[in-house]
């Protein structure tokens, strides 16, 4: 037991060390761009948000995940989007303890708008409004919440006011309970416990199915759509 409690509090103090290398970044940021001034660039911006208006019309879509995303590798990538004919891109940024996304952070999110026809699905760690400003400014259609994270009830209903299609990330049955509550739009479940909690998901709700590259391949879902890392 006191192991299991060691593991716990050494996961706890880096969970709040990395939220809070996340709150300064924000921080920093917001005194560079406003929050006003950021929101102001959106009457201008020429990627809205497609997602609630596009996906009612595609017939069995797919989508792949992208994990810290690199200039370098655009042309593999949009490679691996035609090759999986994929109208969804699902982006991790893949932060690290310091918050530092593992790719070159949302610049990459115009890059694929202008390269492909996709829906830009953004993952990250949100944590605070600005940040889901920031990524409807730079283009993404979605966003992947985590539904255990603090104040994730105000961050969907501010990606709703933005017409931004939320997904809350959930693992757990409370976690589903949570997302309910809030009123997600969407939920993003991965393959290890998706057979376990796919009955409970409303039916209103939008469903992405996740399955790791590593994981054994899936045929098919009854989600509304796969998404597979590439």
């Amino acid at each position: 037991m006191n192991v299991i409690m060691r593991l716990f509090q050494r996961f706890s103090t880096s969970a709040l060390e990395s939220t809070s290398a996340l709150a300064y970044r924000i921080q920093r940021e917001q005194e560079i761009l406003p929050f006003d001034l950021l929101g102001r660039s959106l009457s201008y911006n020429p990627y809205p948000p497609r997602f609630k208006e596009i996906f009612p019309t595609l017939d069995s879509p797919r989508a792949v995940l992208v994990k810290g995303f690199v200039f370098d590798e655009l042309e593999s990538i949009v490679a691996h989007i035609h090759a999986h004919k994929a109208q969804i891109i699902v982006l991790d940024t893949a932060r690290d303890s310091s918050a530092n996304p593992s790719g070159e952070g949302l610049e990459c999110i115009g890059y694929l708008r202008h390269y492909t026809t996709a829906l830009i699905v953004l993952k990250d760690s949100f944590i605070d409004p600005y940040q889901i400003l920031q990524a409807v400014v730079y283009g993404a259609d979605g966003v992947v919440l985590d539904s255990s994270s603090r104040g994730h009830k105000a961050l969907l209903e501010f990606a709703f006011r933005l017409n931004c299609m939320s997904f809350c990330a959930i693992a757990t049955l409370r976690e589903i309970k949570q997302a309910v509550l809030a009123k997600t739009e969407g939920f993003f479940i991965d393959d290890g416990v998706y057979d376990e909690f796919a009955t409970l998901l409303p039916k209103s709700k939008c469903i992405c199915h996740y399955v790791e590259a590593t994981a054994p391949k899936r045929a098919s879902t009854s989600a509304d759509f796969m998404c597979v890392q590439v």
